[in-house]
């Protein structure tokens, strides 16, 4: 609420005129109130000269400002400093909107790709737990030996992109491989232990005179026998005769956003390879 009062002298006496322009409920009503009031806190002689009516002045304006806390005026508004104030923050969000908005997109896309790397892991788990109690071997009756299977890795591979595309409900997630890039790996691998020394004495694959089986033979497997010696000992264990299966996918994240400024790091013709794995125990293929 803003008062005004103007003072003046009127036949010998001072006048103060106070004016209030609106209501405002911090100040009690009496003094809030629209009104037009005239004060006439100080008789004046004919004697009074000029100086004594402005100290007198002086004195009414302080005793009024006491009585109703009239604001000083400033030479600086606080309006206008607000106004800056404001214009000032939305500059400054307007500049930091845009690096928001891309750190932000980054975060939905990289939780997409880590959603997808979880589904790749969790069909490699499901397609060897599933055939973890198979055999990949098989009997031959004409000869009565035991042979390898050719069907085995073929059938561990297909679940696997069964898994991640069903093709019995085509509503659910589909996470289809890209036969030019992608890649199911099946490895099949046998243990052998030393029991003189405790140690691993050989590594024996299957089907014999390979190393694993490729689905679309875009990729190599990342387990090499050095790799299966330091998984076997790791942590200090001793290592056991044992028949291992192997599971590994290879899939392309092209991205789902497609923003321009992602599209430098993860596009349809440069995609982000990831790669999942799961080693499972295969007991017909131990020694």
């Amino acid at each position: 609420m803003v008062f005004a009062y103007r003072a003046m002298v009127y036949n010998g006496t001072i006048i103060v005129i106070i004016k209030s322009n609106r209501h405002s409920g911090f100040i009690p009503p009496v003094r809030t109130t629209p009104i037009n009031r005239i004060i006439t806190p100080v008789p004046m002689t004919d004697t009074l000269d000029l100086e004594c009516i402005i100290k007198r002045g002086r004195c009414v304006r302080k005793m009024l400002q006491k009585l109703f806390s009239f604001p000083r005026k400033t030479k600086t508004q606080r309006p206008l400093k607000k106004r800056k104030s404001t214009g000032q923050s939305l500059v400054e969000f307007a500049l930091l909107l845009p690096i928001l908005l891309m750190l932000f997109s980054g975060m939905i896309e990289f939780g997409f790709m880590l959603n997808s790397y979880l589904s790749l892991l969790d069909s490699t788990r499901q397609a060897a737990r599933l055939f973890a109690n198979s055999t990949p071997f098989r009997l031959d009756t004409a000869t009565n030996t035991i042979v390898d299977d050719p069907n085995f890795s073929p059938s561990v591979a297909l679940a696997v992109v069964d898994i991640l595309a069903p093709a019995a409900d085509p509503n659910a997630r589909q996470i289809v491989m890209d036969t030019t890039r992608d890649d199911v790996l099946v490895s099949v691998l046998r243990v052998n232990i030393d029991d003189a020394t405790q140690t691993i004495s050989s590594i024996e694959r299957f089907p014999e005179g390979s190393l694993f089986y490729s689905l679309y033979a875009n990729q190599m497997s990342a387990y090499e026998d050095l790799d299966i010696e330091n998984f076997m000992i790791q942590n200090g264990t001793t290592p056991v005769e044992t028949g291992i299966l192997i599971v590994e996918v290879y899939y392309g994240y092209k991205g789902i956003l497609k923003l321009p400024w992602i599209e430098p790091f993860m596009n349809d013709d440069a995609p982000v390879l990831l790669h999942a794995s799961t080693i499972m125990p295969l007991v017909a293929a131990k020694p």
